[in-house]
């Protein structure tokens, strides 16, 4: 890799023009002036360091052609003859561990005459022996081939990941605790994924010394405030928990993802309103905000007042998403609601009942007024179009339909929403069971059996809603470059995947095909994307008994609750001990990568 010095940052029309580009997003003011689409901008990091590999295999293939030489000798000899060479050759081969070594061959002297009494074949090996290729093998990849990779499958503009922030700190040497702490944890975060995609053992130990490393500077850079307060700290905190997602392979071990979320949780509010006022403090805090928010609802926990309170500020200072954020509020509502039920601060059935109902409602008026930029489009998967499985990274389109979204940030929006309806809708159907012990409830009016019908319907659909989202995340609808996507073969793909996976998935039982395929899904995306969490997402798929059994449809169409099974709630938490001996964990998810 060549370093190519710093490029222009600007988009490419302002670049053709040589003029000043403001880098505005998603479009620069001056391509707006002019009424012209922005062709967007250049991958800064790509761009600084050149891939020579071609150029340096040219040149020594070059160096290894026959050299002319000038003869005295007749030209009967010369015929004879075999042009000057290197006085020896060597070819590279790659060893078992991955690493290069040199193999080496037979020599060529300076004048290799042709013995008319050797073997044909013998005699056609050696002539033709000084014009191979040499073959070059490269190595096994380092730490910095990890970062490279990394960063790279970042780079895509958007809200999703801080490229130009971590370019920044990066690329200076030195630096506090919590700078040091970030270098260490991006180090960490990227051996690890190598690891596991590239298959490189080599790598896994780096992984872990640079997790402690960074756990270890992270520790001392909390005992000042200002540096805890600081987007570096944050930032590390950020990365350590994907580091996590990428190594928790045992739902055991999702606990450390938990305790990472619970740290960021106390530096956001440590942090206060202030970290709103600069963007990458505002993106940091939209980040954890949804993880955080996934993390209470996994764990049955309240979501801080602060958080809430925070997201009502963002309201006002990205009017142009606000309608996204007015959902993360519902979505709050409801994990309190959650929380409330499993501590046993509301006991009641049909008050649990209304309130769910009542969050439920919210949700409908919230699509209700879904602006345009949010609609998706339906397709069918072409029969023709042989590439598509491929691009799917092998997976085949539940049913042979997908959606395409207007972008990455509109999708993840749709799967909030969904798995907030599934949760609402579980709640509901879940008390419903509980209260037909009284015997008002065991004969259910046509009216109950009928919202009980479409509760169970819209959970079925929302499910399969989220599948057909799936490539869509995978980028298998454009096979050109998208910038509103992550690059092909990028992480983020996999990781906005998981929460909604494991909520469509759990919403059948184990013999549905839909469950079956996400099952299939999660396990592509953990050996493809090298992310062990979905790996154990997919064992608790597989043992989760399902929502829908809370009232079967046998039930519904006698019109008559028969036996109680246990909620669905406390179930769930029972088929996963059995299957991994982990109690009220599920794994968790990062949706929202800046």
């Amino acid at each position: 890799m060549v370093y190519c010095g710093k490029p222009s940052k600007g988009c490419g029309h302002c670049r053709s023009r040589k003029i000043r580009c403001d880098q505005a997003r998603p479009a620069c003011s001056q391509c707006v002036r002019a009424k012209r689409d922005c062709p967007g901008y250049r991958d800064q990091l790509s761009l600084m360091f050149r891939d020579e590999s071609s150029s340096v295999m040219r040149k020594a293939n070059a160096d290894t052609k026959p050299e002319t030489r000038k003869s005295s000798s007749p030209p009967e000899t010369r015929a004879l003859s075999r042009p000057k060479q290197s006085a020896a050759r060597t070819r590279r081969k790659a060893s078992p561990d991955g690493n290069s070594e040199s193999a080496p061959t037979v020599e060529v002297g300076p004048d290799l005459f042709l013995d008319f009494n050797a073997d044909p074949l013998q005699q056609y090996t050696l002539l033709n022996f000084t014009t191979l290729p040499m073959e070059v093998q490269p190595s096994a990849p380092n730490q910095d081939d990890a970062i490279c990779y990394f960063m790279r499958t970042n780079a895509f503009p958007g809200a999703f990941w801080m490229v130009d922030f971590m370019e920044k700190f990066l690329l200076q040497p030195g630096g506090t605790q919590s700078t040091k702490a970030m270098r260490a944890s991006m180090a960490a975060v990227a051996s690890a994924m190598l690891c596991r995609v590239r298959k490189v053992t080599a790598l896994k130990e780096i992984a872990r010394k640079e997790y402690c490393s960074a756990l270890e500077l992270l520790n001392s850079a909390l005992v000042s405030v200002e540096e805890a307060k600081s987007n570096q700290a944050l930032g590390a905190v950020v990365l350590l928990a994907i580091y996590e997602i990428v190594t928790s392979r045992a739902p055991q071990d999702i606990d450390s993802w938990t305790n990472h979320i619970r740290g960021a949780t106390a530096l956001l509010e440590m942090r206060g309103p202030e970290q709103l006022n600069t963007e990458a403090g505002l993106r940091l805090f939209l980040h954890l905000r949804y993880q955080i928010v996934i993390s209470c609802m996994q764990r049955d926990a309240r979501v801080p007042d602060s958080l809430l309170e925070n997201t009502r500020t963002v309201l006002n200072l990205r009017p142009n998403e606000a309608h996204s954020n007015r959902l993360v509020i519902i979505v709050g509502r409801l994990s309190n609601l959650r929380a409330d039920i499993i501590s046993g601060v509301i006991t009641d059935d049909q008050q649990i009942i209304s309130m769910a109902s009542a969050i439920e409602a919210e949700l409908i008026s919230w699509l209700a007024a879904l602006p345009a930029g949010f609609t998706y489009e339906t397709h069918t998967k072409s029969r023709f179009d042989y590439g598509f499985q491929e691009r799917c990274r092998g997976l085949a389109p539940y049913e042979d339909l997908y959606h395409v979204y207007p972008d990455l940030w509109a999708f993840n929006t749709w799967n909030q929403y969904r798995c907030a309806r599934i949760l609402a809708s579980e709640i509901i159907l879940t008390h419903i069971r509980q209260m037909s012990d009284s015997s008002s409830l065991k004969s259910m009016s046509e009216e109950f059996q009928l919202h009980c019908k479409t509760l169970r319907a819209n959970i079925r659909r929302l499910a399969v809603d989220i599948c057909r989202s799936v490539p869509y995340a995978l980028g298998v609808h454009k096979p050109e470059f998208d910038p509103t996507l992550p690059p092909p073969d990028s992480y983020l793909g996999g990781m906005v995947l998981l929460w909604p996976l494991y909520m469509a998935g759990t919403a059948e039982n184990a013999t549905h095909p839909l469950r079956r395929w996400v099952v299939q899904c999660l396990r592509m995306v953990g050996f493809t994307y090298g992310l062990d969490q979905a790996l154990a997402l997919m064992d608790i798929v597989a043992a989760d008994p399902g929502i829908l059994h809370c009232v079967t449809d046998a039930e519904l169409d006698q019109g008559r609750i028969t036996e109680e099974p246990t909620s669905k709630m406390s179930t769930s938490r029972t088929a996963v001990e059995q299957a991994k001996g982990y109690q009220n964990q599920f794994p968790g998810s990062i949706v929202e990568i800046l």
